[in-house]
């Protein structure tokens, strides 16, 4: 086996594939397999890319030792080291053509989606490909005009494009301008027969007709489902194959209680395979797990996982000709699930199984021509522009115009001008819709347009016009068009509106709005656009569209919907193993929990029972990967358990159980701890060495009184020293089990400055300060649903502590709110880097003033009308 740390010139590849092959998941690591094998299959040598280094927190050193790259090395891989970002050029020497892989490479709300996976690094005279790469969930709002920008130009310089999901065709085209084949996802490309073989190598050899159970997120809700299927199916055991990335010991936990319930004995892509192959029934939430279960042709049922990704489950399994008969819920009870027919062991696969074979024919072709160096062919759109896109973009995707109706009181003619829409006489009107399907769902909170071309023929004054929900079959107005009774003309009409829940995908109309003879519409045209912004000239004033159009509640409710897909991301990703951040997060929780044992004046020789395994599994999974020993939090951690066992030997009690649970490299890091560090000591004693400031002998009664809101700077330049002292001031905030998941940023330019305070609203009137922060929460650093709150709380503290720090040191401030929409947030983001998973807590306005300068007087009110004494 050959392993490049570097690049060794003798070496020459006819392949190289980038993707996420190394990841602890087991759609990654077949998905990447099936490839493989297929490029091989058309005679090309292939070498995988390990992950580069060097982008971000998401980017880590993976361990040699997961099941990912044990697999690799058992079926041969020839594949990389990690390098840094900076040398992947250097593989130009090793291979003619670079494939990126399927998977969500291109999806920008994943952290670990960057330039690399758009080969920016790939010589013009190399080829670049991608196979079945993944926009991720439908909707266009999460590509920002920075992202389409820079990575249309590195998509219109692949020789060719393929896509596994049928919207991302459009995806391609409209936003990115480039072309796009649809393919079939990489495991379908290998017969079954190939799965059965690995799978014959499994260390597992399950007995007996059982139910296999895969999720990847398991829930008490999930498991209340797949107990309802085994009673109906009349199957007498299960085997619970685990989500191999972290999550055995959810899995244990969740099927403790269930008799029934084997939990497979290890994790091995063949013994996933094994799992499926030997299995009577396949309950499962993933979809490489729902995929495998069509290729051995199990009976099975699917949850769509939402976290994950349902519109994925929804076009795997329309492709397959199973649309949603094989959907089964978490809400699911034993009585739903004995009504529906389609939760049984009698399955046709006849169409599956043609789908499968077709497109594995069709897509080995595409393939074979991608990767054959005398096929000339690119991508790119009108010569490599992306005008034709952009302008398309600009004016909206026009709709197909495929009507449908709920009533035979509609009659839907469709020629060459357009279809025409006709309402029957005599009829009873309400609740009579017909509708045609919009490209893709809409995603709540976006502004959108909507331009009709038509000419309405009614006695009515008005015509409203409707998005609606095919799945619950609700609908929302979006706008009325005015009309003259009878009038028959064709008339263009164009509704602005913000999005309002999710789900919205049809333009409706309703027969109620038409009446009288010939009663009916014409409709040449309908596009959808994204609606384009317009200035206010006073925003601090004017109330925005989204207020007007929602109310309160619903806008309430949209912002909830939206916070908490925002924290599901970031608990997802700050619970996976890849997140640095989650690993630190995790290690303070451990380690403060232990601390706070240390605190007790009646010592309980022993604790930690819950803790120190966990700190123990954080700190061996940060050293295994090669991060840094001089961390912080590691440091601190180790010095932690270092005062731990001191205290222990203290009082003769062995606790060698837990020292064994920490690596040797662990434990060396331990034992090299400095006491002090982390642990317990006095209250009298101090945690850092102060700051020094100004003025060291200022009484806080003076700072904490002597704290204004200013908003005129002078044009004395700001010691940036200054704004770092006042950070780590504001650093002596609380945090929850002190995870410190508080950030600054801080700006400078006057122009980006100019913009964010326009967003903002708050500062018209006034001179732009010389100095802005905004000050947010870092949502990878909680860790549990309960935390909900607590990003803003532990934001909150910090955010004052750092104004104090502020006048302490001299400096003007002030605090500017954001209690804003989800689209200021948004242009907020355009404007500046913002990660996603941090949340805003406030702007602060920063300089030098003159002491003379006005200052609002903001009267406090008495704390009698604050404190309320419960006796």
């Amino acid at each position: 086996m050959r392993n490049f740390p570097l690049v060794d010139p003798k070496s020459k590849f006819d392949v190289a594939v980038l993707g996420w092959w190394y990841g602890k998941n087991y759609g990654s690591i077949l998905t990447y397999y099936g490839l493989n094998r297929a490029i091989e299959s058309l005679g090309h040598s292939v070498l995988m890319v390990h992950e580069p280094l060097g982008y971000n927190g998401f980017r880590v050193r993976w361990p040699k030792d997961i099941l990912s790259m044990e697999f690799a090395r058992r079926t041969g891989y020839e594949y990389t080291d990690q390098l840094h970002f900076k040398n992947l050029g250097q593989l130009n020497n090793l291979a003619q053509t670079f494939v990126v892989g399927s998977d969500q490479l291109w999806n920008p709300l994943i952290g670990r989606v960057n330039d690399d996976l758009f080969l920016d690094f790939v010589a013009p005279e190399r080829n670049r490909v991608a196979y079945g790469t993944s926009f991720g969930n439908r909707g266009t709002d999460k590509f920002k005009p920075d992202f389409v920008e820079k990575h249309s130009q590195n998509l219109q310089k692949f020789k060719a494009i393929s896509v596994r999901e049928n919207y991302a065709v459009n995806t391609a085209k409209d936003i990115f301008g480039v072309k796009a084949d649809l393919v079939v996802d990489p495991v379908f490309l290998l017969e079954k027969e190939h799965y059965n073989e690995l799978a014959s190598k499994a260390t597992i050899s399950p007995e007996g007709q059982y139910m296999a159970v895969f999720f990847l997120d398991p829930t008490p809700e999930k498991k209340s489902t797949a107990l309802a299927i085994l009673e109906k199916t009349g199957l007498e055991k299960i085997l619970v194959i685990c989500n191999p990335d972290e999550g055995r010991e959810a899995a244990e936990e969740i099927w403790a209680d269930e008799p029934r319930a084997e939990i497979i004995a290890s994790d091995a892509p063949e013994n996933f395979l094994r799992g499926y192959k030997d299995s009577s029934y396949v309950v499962t939430d993933s979809f490489h797990g729902t995929a495998f279960s069509v290729i051995f042709e199990k009976p099975f049922s699917s949850i769509y996982n939402n976290m994950r990704g349902a519109d994925r489950f929804k076009n795997l399994l329309s492709s397959l000709g199973f649309g949603d008969t094989r959907r089964v819920y978490e809400s699911d009870t034993q009585e739903s699930v004995n009504a529906n027919a389609n939760v049984t062991t009698d399955i046709d696969f006849t169409k599956a199984r043609d789908y499968i074979t077709t497109g594995r024919k069709n897509s080995l072709q595409w393939l074979k021509a991608a990767l054959d160096p005398s096929v000339k062919s690119t991508a790119a759109l009108d010569n490599g522009k992306a005008v034709a896109a952009a302008e398309s973009a600009s004016k909206g995707q026009t709709l197909d115009l495929d009507f449908a109706a709920n009533s035979d009181v509609w009659s839907i003619d469709k020629g060459a001008e357009g279809v025409t829409l006709s309402v029957g006489k005599d009829k009873e009107l309400r609740g009579k819709h017909v509708w045609t399907n919009l490209p893709e769902p809409l995603t709540p909170g976006a502004k959108k347009r909507i331009k009709i071309q038509w000419a309405p023929t009614t006695q009515t004054k008005n015509i409203n016009v409707h998005l609606r929900n095919p799945d619950s079959g609700s609908f929302r107005v979006i706008g009325k068009a005015e009309v003259a009774a009878n009038a028959g003309n064709v008339r263009t009409d164009e509704f602005e509106f913000s999005v309002a829940e999710p789900g919205l995908s049809q333009i409706m109309l309703g027969a109620l709005h038409f009446t009288g003879p010939e009663a009916g519409v014409q409709v040449h045209e309908i596009s959808i656009a994204d609606a384009k912004a317009t200035a206010t000239a006073n925003a601090a004033a004017q109330k925005s569209s989204e207020d007007i159009v929602e109310g309160f509640s619903k806008q309430a409710r949209r912002l909830a919907n939206h916070d908490v897909e925002q924290q599901v991301r970031s608990f997802t990703r700050g619970r996976s193993a890849d997140s640095v951040t989650g690993i630190r997060a995790r290690m303070f929780f451990h380690a403060h929990a232990i601390e706070k044992g240390l605190t007790h004046s009646n010592f309980r020789p022993g604790f930690g029972r819950v803790a120190i395994p966990g700190l123990a599994k954080e700190m061996n999974a940060w050293l295994s990967r090669g991060l840094g020993t001089d961390d912080t939090i590691v440091q601190s951690s180790a010095s932690v358990m270092k005062a731990y066992f001191a205290r222990n030997e203290e009082t003769n009690t062995d606790v060698s159980h837990f020292r064994n649970l920490f690596s040797a490299q662990a434990l060396e890091v331990i034992a090299n701890g400095q006491l002090g560090e982390g642990g317990a000591f006095p209250a009298s004693q101090e945690r850092e060495v102060p700051v020094e400031t100004p003025n060291d002998e200022r009484a806080f009664m003076d700072v904490v009184y002597g704290r204004r809101s200013v908003r005129e700077f002078t044009d004395t330049p700001v010691d940036d020293s200054a704004i770092a002292t006042a950070v780590q001031i504001a650093m002596q905030s609380p945090s929850v089990c002190s995870r410190q998941g508080a950030r600054v940023h801080q700006f400078d330019d006057p122009e980006i400055i100019k913009q964010l305070l326009e967003v903002q609203g708050g500062f018209f009137g006034f001179n732009a300060p010389p100095r802005l922060l905004l000050v947010t929460a870092d949502l990878d650093a909680f860790l549990f649903a309960p935390e909900r709150n607590q990003p803003f709380v532990d934001g909150g503290l910090f955010m004052m502590s750092l104004l104090l720090g502020l006048t302490q040191m001299e400096l003007g401030s002030c605090l500017l709110n954001t209690a804003m929409g989800v689209e200021k947030e948004q242009k907020i983001r355009n404007i500046v880097d913002l990660p996603e998973n941090e949340v805003f807590i406030a702007f602060v306005a920063v300089g030098n003033y003159d002491q003379d300068v006005l200052v609002p007087r903001s009267k406090r009110v008495e704390a009698d009308s604050i404190l309320k004494r419960h006796g």
